[in-house]
């Protein structure tokens, strides 16, 4: 008898064993493939230890598509599969349920919990990896919806526990250099650009001999510097993410240089150079870069961004098709994606001047910016985080510094959470009402002048003629047009009549006052509200702008000549349609074109009297 226990023992003790090695060794190898590029994975993986014949071993192998497969249906196990990795594994099946939450279309306040109560389970049972793995793909789910201070507070909460690491890489955990860069990316999009370079920093020198560290902390700076106007660094650090992108040969990282370099012609106004660096990315991305799926995303936005600042629509169109065809996962979906879809899809409406239809997608655009700001972020929650943050915080790092020496990163990191914390909540009001009114001023503005664009100036311009009602009310309205404007365009070419068209409207917009309304009408044509005015004062204030026009030196912009205007002004001094209106501007500007050019004709507006009018 005593014999059979012991054997039973043994071989208990022998199976505990045998699957400890097994775990140990699946676990080696998938992070022995995830410390792969992307574009590496699928070839090491071919050299596999999974029996895929088990449920377990099936997962691990599964498990190790991470970032090559954003699939739902990929990861699929049978119920009966799942049902034992519950049962005999049940850290791989919540940490294949944190994958699923994260690839799925749940709805965002649905998807967060879903993660949370994930985290809960994960501490009840003191698995600190799987709640390491859930806040990871939490906050990313966070920012991705831009919800970023909710996204800081689950940090600040998780900090403490964040473990080291000596190596980049996937690891289904959150160690703490991935905290370091995810706030850096929370911390810009707040607007905090300072902050954002300085955890960019941070990120960087965690594993200063870590080529994959260094490569993506200087394009996290870029981001930052670009963000800054620090022109200047940037081009230094684009030229160090060369050297290595070179070094390497990774697919990964020709594309992300390539991504750099476009945002940084995109900010600096170059749109050519903008689409030449963008579509290498593209190039490279179908060429070799498959499992690159959430970069061509940001691919997508910058082609047809460059060819709408390029008034190319056709092009324009087609990438921005591309852009909405592409498979939403969470990674880019979010408010964000949005925005940038119904707004470029306005802008592309401009370019064909089918203003009315702008509209509406602008207004979309102002209502999923609204939306996402109304989102349930708690004021009382934010300010206790400075009380509480040094005491609960440092006791646990201390601990980390005896195990693992980085006390004084640590340390770093935690005061650099506090200030962030204090400095938001003061913040907050003012950041909320400064990007509701940068994307207002976007939406209203010609992107080429920079005045107001034709729907936006049209539509002030309606509503003040339709309040119009007491007797001394007078406003003129006017429609100009630059004298031989397509003898700049054939002599010089399109970039210096741009240039020219820019130069004209802002010299007219500092010409007029605040309670006037001035916009580009289409083409080289603008129109002119002047509030209070009657005939007389828009002819001197018109005639005063000519003046000013007549002492431009055109040869500075790459043209010659003289810079004139003929333009059809009509005073309003009742409630009028503005459709009327403007078709009498529109023969008042004919008929000056036909007598000479260079000059305005003015009238009375007369709504009976269309057809008599000249």
């Amino acid at each position: 008898m005593y014999l059979r226990l012991i054997t039973f023992t043994l071989l208990v003790l022998t199976c505990l064993t045998v699957f400890a090695d097994t775990l140990n060794d699946y676990e080696a190898k998938r992070r022995e493939i995830l410390q792969q590029a992307p574009e590496n994975r699928l070839e090491a993986l071919d050299d596999h230890p999974f029996d895929t014949s088990t449920p377990l071993g099936k997962y691990f192998y599964l498990s190790s598509f991470l970032y090559i497969e954003n699939d739902p249906a990929f990861y699929a196990l049978t119920e009966s599969e799942l049902e034992t990795l519950r049962a005999d594994y049940p850290q791989y099946f919540y940490e294949r349920e944190v994958l699923m939450v994260w690839l799925s279309d749940l709805p965002d306040e649905e998807r967060f919990e879903k993660f949370r109560s994930i985290q809960t389970i994960a501490r009840k049972n003191n698995w600190p990896r799987i709640e390491g793995w859930a806040t990871s793909l939490l906050v990313t789910s966070l920012q991705a919806a831009e919800l970023h201070f909710n996204a800081i507070l689950e940090m600040n909460n998780y900090t403490p526990k964040a473990p080291h690491t000596d190596k980049d890489g996937m690891f289904y955990d959150y160690p703490l250099m991935g905290v370091f860069l995810d706030i850096s990316i929370s911390l810009y999009y707040l607007d905090d650009y300072k902050g954002s370079l300085e955890f960019c920093g941070k990120y960087k020198q965690y594993l200063p001999e870590n080529t994959s560290t260094q490569f993506y902390g200087l394009s996290c700076e870029i981001s930052s510097l670009i963000a800054l106007e620090r022109y200047d660094e940037v081009q230094s650090k684009l030229k160090k993410m060369n050297q290595i992108a070179e070094q390497s040969g990774l697919t990964e990282y020709k594309v992300q240089l390539s991504l750099s370099s476009a945002f940084f012609y995109r900010a600096i106004e170059r749109p050519d150079l903008t689409y030449h660096y963008a579509k290498d990315a593209l190039d490279i991305f179908q060429r070799d870069g498959k499992s690159l799926n959430p970069t061509v995303y940001n691919i997508y936005v910058l082609l047809t961004v460059s060819q709408i600042d390029l008034e190319n629509i056709e092009r324009a169109e087609f990438y921005l098709k591309k852009l909405q065809e592409l498979p939403l996962t969470t990674q880019i979906e979010g408010p964000g994606t949005q925005v940038d879809s119904l707004v470029a899809q306005a802008n592309i409406y401009e370019l064909k001047g089918q203003y009315e239809k702008a509209l509406p997608y602008y207004k979309e655009a102002f209502e999923a910016l609204y939306l996402n700001e109304a989102s349930t972020f708690s004021f009382t929650q934010l300010k206790s985080i400075n009380s509480s943050l040094n005491s609960r915080e440092l006791a646990l790092t201390k601990k980390q510094l005896q195990e693992e020496t980085r006390y004084s990163t640590i340390v770093t990191l935690v005061a650099g959470v506090s200030i962030v914390i204090a400095l938001v909540t003061s913040a907050l009001v003012w950041r909320l009402t400064r990007r509701k009114r940068d994307l207002e001023r976007f939406s209203r503005l010609d992107s080429l002048t920079r005045v107001y664009n034709r729907w936006f100036a049209l539509d002030a311009i309606r509503k003040h003629l339709n309040g119009m009602k007491r007797l001394d009310d007078k406003v003129c309205v006017a429609l100009i047009d630059i004298d031989h404007f397509k003898r700049i365009n054939n002599l010089f070419g399109h970039q210096v009549g741009d240039a020219v068209l820019s130069h004209f409207a802002r010299l007219c917009k500092y010409q007029f006052r605040s309670e006037d309304v001035f916009g580009r009408y289409g083409g080289e044509a603008f129109i002119l509200m002047l509030n209070g005015a009657a005939q007389t004062d828009a002819a001197e204030k018109l005639q005063g702008l000519r003046d000013v026009l007549s002492h431009q030196d055109l040869t500075k912009l790459g043209a010659d000549g003289a810079l004139e205007f003929s333009s059809g002004v009509v005073e309003v001094s009742e409630k009028a349609d503005i459709t009327q209106v403007l078709t009498q501007c529109d023969k008042l500007l004919y008929a000056a074109k036909r007598n000479g050019r260079n000059q305005d004709i003015c009238t009375p507006f007369r709504p009976a009297e269309q057809d008599d009018i000249l």
